[in-house]
């Protein structure tokens, strides 16, 4: 996830913090009796979430009495609060990766993030912490009853104990409310990470135990969910200790495994598809209700009037985001072959050349070239476009203008765009159902046949056979690319390709990278199409739209003639320094106020 910006904590601010928390509780108390429907999240009631920080010293029992806790409508209504913690608008997240660019360079792609880049708030742990020292307080709520909201509640804490390890490594980690005597734990080291992450897969465990597999309300966490989430994160953490050379990886890649084959064996979920190729794909993600959709797994609700988005109008009218021409190389040519040995490939000099016989999940992706696809404004008739381009309307910074879950139909409605979106869906499973088997050196056809060829399966492209494979000559993943420190397999190399293809946009690629040690993908030059396949675009009327734009000016090239995005404004390329760069920094502010915290290697200066 794309780290937020640093919060300065400071002790004086601690009135206001009570002030604050003690007013939401009273607001609380009058709505307490209302029916909260926790599927929309509507309300996001964060009862006792105000933005505080267990190292603060300001225990949250001080804001409670013993009338809260006596009955289901309490626990409910405090889960709702945590749901905010589950991020459904994923586009942006892949500018942080090689997947996508946007006009000015990601700090951390670029390897330019600083000491202050990050946060430190570990409010929300404290939140999961104090429901889970609270719950059981009534008589009148069945153990059923208050299990399944601990469950729901262990869930969170691991989700979120989780990002914060992937981001620093060991972290200040504790299951219980800090109060002013824990001089120990509000001054002591951070937690190392093996230590805080058993109690991870210990919290999933018990979730997975305890959260039913059917849940009334929609969009509520399940226990197909909470396996699906723990397949995800120890797939990471597996293949993290395995490449990091931190030992212990075949535990977390067995784990992985068996957690996503109860979901495919006992989950009842499916790959959603009407049986086109060309258009299911797109269509899977720009669908107003996923209530029922086989391939939900978890989904965030919206609802127009009571809680909408304005993520599909953002992704046209501001963002001008696009694909990178690395990412859109990695599509396989229709006979399931690389660019670099298919005799399918026609060449890049067109869009239309490069884009014809393509894995359709390729013009699912992004905008094909034509017209009218649009409709904010007339000058939408051509696209793609630049932000070169004379005219206004949508723009793409590559030439590779996004359009996965983007629908026309919902940008008229501004905030209350209602389209649901999805946290887990049953694609990510198979392909980690796969690495994981790949990884432990367990993946035989029929581990093939089961997850990426259902996948191919739905976008009619060809099946991947284990036998027939073959290495791409443009691959990045040898020793000779210079990209790893370790070559891998040309079987691992092709799930992750279809990992990121199947998965573009939704978010991943960031952490795939880091949890791979691949980092130094990074460094790659952030380019786009080739100039050629825009420079004598005109609008329908035969209006040239670029005779003004200026090579080396208004737009920058490499030596091939490609987009060259961050040229002018990353004279000395992007940079990353394995030493360093696999975590971010501790801020300095924590480390002052602690002088038992230890700043991770690297950022020392």
């Amino acid at each position: 996830m794309k780290p937020a910006g640093p919060e300065q904590i400071q002790d004086a601010q601690g009135q206001v913090y009570i002030s604050l928390c003690v007013s939401k509780l009273k607001k609380y108390k009058r709505m307490k009796k209302l029916n909260i429907y926790i599927a929309s999240c509507t309300l996001a009631l964060v009862v006792f979430a105000c933005n505080d920080d267990y190292l603060e010293r300001y225990p949250l029992d001080e804001l409670t009495n013993e009338t809260f806790w006596q009955s289901e409508n309490d626990l409910k209504a405090y889960t709702a609060g945590l749901y905010t913690l589950l991020d459904a608008e994923t586009v942006w997240w892949d500018d942080q990766s090689d997947n996508q660019a946007e006009a000015a360079y990601d700090e951390v792609v670029a390897g330019q993030h600083t000491i202050s880049t990050g946060t430190w708030s570990w409010s929300f742990l404290r939140d999961c912490n104090f429901f889970l020292e609270n719950y059981d307080k009534s008589d009148e709520v069945s153990d059923d009853v208050k299990d399944e909201y601990k469950g729901e509640v262990l869930f969170f804490r691991a989700t979120f104990t989780f990002d914060r390890i992937k981001t620093y490594g060991d972290i200040p980690f504790t299951t219980k409310v800090i109060t002013n005597e824990d001089q120990d734990v509000l001054y002591g080291p951070r937690t190392p990470r093996k230590e805080v992450m058993d109690q991870v897969k210990e919290d999933l465990e018990q979730a997975i135990g305890l959260i039913p597999a059917n849940r009334s309300e929609e969009g509520r966490v399940t226990k197909w969910a909470a396996l699906a989430m723990t397949a995800r994160i120890a797939l990471h953490e597996g293949t993290f200790r395995k490449y990091h050379k931190l030992g212990g990886e075949e535990e977390w890649l067995k784990l992985a495994a068996d957690a996503a084959s109860q979901v495919i064996d006992n989950g009842g979920f499916s790959l959603y598809t009407t049986g086109n190729p060309d258009l299911d794909y797109r269509n899977l993600f720009i669908q107003l209700s996923l209530n029922g959709n086989p391939e939900a797994i978890l989904h965030k609700k919206y609802l127009a009037g009571e809680k909408g988005h304005n993520f599909i109008r953002y992704m046209v009218e501001s963002h001008q985001d696009g694909l990178t021409k690395d990412m859109v190389n990695d599509y396989l040519c229709t006979d399931g072959k690389p660019i670099g040995l298919s005799p399918l490939f026609r060449g890049d000099d067109l869009l239309e050349d490069e884009f014809a016989n393509r894995d359709p999940r390729l013009l699912q992706t992004i905008v094909p070239p034509g017209t009218g696809f649009f409709i904010e404004t007339s000058d939408d008739e051509v696209v793609p476009r630049l932000p070169q381009a004379k005219g206004h309307g949508s723009a793409t910074t590559t030439g590779y203008h996004i359009i996965k879950m983007y629908d026309n139909d919902e940008v008229s409605k501004y905030s209350d765009a209602e389209t649901d979106l999805f946290l887990i869906r049953y694609a990510e499973v198979l392909l980690i159902y796969a690495e994981a088997r790949a990884e432990l050196g367990e993946a035989d056809q029929s581990v093939i046949d089961m997850t990426i060829n259902k996948l191919r399966e739905r976008v009619g492209m060809p099946p991947m056979v284990i036998g027939g494979l073959q290495r791409d000559p443009d691959s990045d993943m040898t020793a000779a690319a210079g990209y790893l420190e370790e070559e891998v397999s040309v079987l691992i190399e092709e799930i992750r390709r279809e990992r990121r293809v199947e998965l573009a946009s939704e978010g991943f690629r960031y952490d795939d990278l880091m949890r791979w040690r691949a980092g130094k993908f990074l460094t790659k030059k952030t380019l786009g199409a080739k100039w050629s396949a825009f420079k004598d675009r005109t609008t329908v009327d035969g209006v040239p739209i670029y005779d003004e734009v200026v090579v080396g000016t208004d737009i920058f090239l490499d030596e091939n003639g490609y987009i060259d995005l961050y040229q002018n404004q990353l004279p000395g390329g992007k940079v990353f320094d394995p030493n360093k760069h696999y975590y971010f920094s501790i801020p300095l502010g924590e480390l002052a106020l602690n002088p038992n915290l230890t700043q991770n290697p690297g950022w020392e200066e």
